[in-house]
């Protein structure tokens, strides 16, 4: 009987141990998109800013492609 609480331990401890690595995987995903997430906010706020538009107008192209005439 003591035999096998060892090896019932051992799985336990086995199963936590992947538990854990799994986690800290998640965890790295998640900064990786975190950061991709704000270079992508970052590359909007330029582009928005060299374009000179205000935040949130409508893109001057796009407005007039949707006033055209059907």
């Amino acid at each position: 009987m003591q035999d096998n609480l060892v090896y019932l331990f051992a799985a336990f401890f086995v199963t936590w141990l992947i538990m854990g690595g799994y986690l800290l995987s998640l965890r790295r995903q998640v900064e990786n998109v975190r950061e991709e997430v704000e270079a992508l906010r970052r590359e909007q706020r330029e582009s928005v800013a060299a374009s000179g538009l205000a935040p949130g107008a409508p893109d001057s192209s796009r407005v007039a492609a949707s006033e055209e005439p059907s």
